[in-house]
């Protein structure tokens, strides 16, 4: 990695920026500190001498991918049998892999939807829509299922708003016996 700031004449950064500028904290390992500027420059600090300069955005994301491969590395878990220090990814549903998450469960990662309790529910429905007259059928599903209006659907269907009220009430009957 050493060898990309001998492509480029190191720029010192002597403006006093860089004390105020928050630099992204990285892995120990890792050479270099990253990060781009408000104005979007690409800024590189290399540890061991303390030098600051700006490189190309090629350069730039080289260095975040072997940062980031460095951080893959060391966040793994241990393989039985093999090599001190080898490691692979940790790919459960139950771990939390967040600084100062450690206390969290794998809890936070169960949907909050029960799809079984939808996917019943809508068998029973259908079942229900099938003991329904085909006229009791077209009024639950524009008026209880889509939610419209009944003086919407008589004016749509042709008949009374009373009408329409009587077959919701016969529907409503044949639901608490169904349900």
């Amino acid at each position: 990695m050493r060898l990309f700031f001998s492509l480029f004449h190191p720029l010192l950064y002597a403006s006093g920026k860089e004390e105020t500028m928050k630099i992204p904290k990285t892995p120990v390992e890792f050479d270099y500190d990253l990060w781009t500027t408000e104005d979007g420059k690409c800024m590189v600090r290399v540890k061991l001498t303390g030098e600051v300069t700006e490189v190309d955005r090629d350069v730039m994301r080289t260095l975040r991918a072997e940062e980031k491969k460095l951080r893959r590395a060391m966040s793994g878990t241990p393989i039985v049998g093999a090599e001190e220090g080898e490691t692979e990814s940790i790919l459960s549903t139950s771990y939390v892999s967040c600084e100062g998450c450690e206390d969290l469960e794998g809890a936070w990662l169960e949907d909050p939807e029960n799809f079984i309790e939808e996917v019943t529910m809508r068998m029973m429905e259908d079942s229900f829509q099938k003991e329904l007259t085909p006229r009791e059928q077209d009024v639950y599903n524009f008026c209880i299922r889509q939610g419209k209006g009944q003086q919407e659907y008589a004016k749509q269907s042709g008949l009374s708003v009373s009408r329409v009220s009587k077959i919701i009430a016969a529907i409503r009957k044949k639901a608490k016996i169904f349900f």
